[in-house]
């Protein structure tokens, strides 16, 4: 049974994404210096990457505690192995079950867009957060000069992280009934994402992969 988060973390999650030059963006990040979560992110990246594509290449990844000037921003991916987490929700993910699967289930998915190099193929780099409207999320909203411009992973590409973070997910041994867990509390709520990260796709993918896992 996947253990209960609080309404505050469920809204926390759909994914979006932001293309921009793969380098200038990361250099004018907010992010915060702390050792103890460092470690956390490192020892829970190192679970996934040994099951994922770029084993060969753990040792070139890079993760950084992002303090977003939005709360319900949760991570990014900006290419060259350059993955940026909430530092909130790092904290959280620490200590509490609920929002540790969270953190897993974005750490994951990041991963995974860095592996199919989405960066790469479509000069995007990826972004997690929820939204109250279908509005774009801007540049400021990460702590980002206004000259850098932004647009959305198709959502195909979406659809491949999640299926790919979903395969790391099944080699480390969790339950993807935990991931199916968190699309259905987002939906039970009532969101349904935008169109470039539908919700509803995504909970009936995932439902197919656990079953075809089962």
């Amino acid at each position: 049974m996947y253990p209960m988060i609080s309404r505050d973390l469920a809204i926390v999650f759909i994914l979006f994404a932001l293309c921009s030059c793969a380098s200038l963006p990361a250099l004018f990040l907010p992010t915060i210096s702390d050792e103890r979560l460092e470690a956390f992110v490192a020892q829970e990246a190192q679970q996934i990457l040994r099951v994922s594509g770029n084993s060969h290449k753990a040792d070139r990844y890079k993760f950084y505690l992002a303090k977003f000037p939005r709360d319900d921003i949760l991570g990014l991916s900006f290419g060259e192995h350059r993955i940026f987490i909430s530092h909130e929700l790092t904290r959280r993910a620490r200590v509490q079950s609920g929002s540790l699967w969270l953190f897993r289930h974005t750490l994951a998915h990041e991963i995974a867009h860095d592996a199919l190099e989405h960066a790469k193929n479509e000069q995007m780099a990826s972004l997690n957060a929820v939204r109250q409207s279908n509005g774009r999320i801007k540049g400021g909203d990460l702590g980002l000069p206004l000259f850098i411009s932004f647009r959305n992973y198709s959502p195909a590409a979406e659809l491949a992280a999640d299926e790919t973070a979903m395969e790391y997910w099944k080699a480390i041994g969790w339950d993807c009934g935990i991931w199916i867990g968190l699309l259905k509390g987002f939906v039970d709520q009532g969101y349904i994402g935008d169109p470039d990260h539908p919700l509803n796709e995504r909970l009936t993918q995932a439902m197919r992969i656990c079953e075809s896992n089962s």
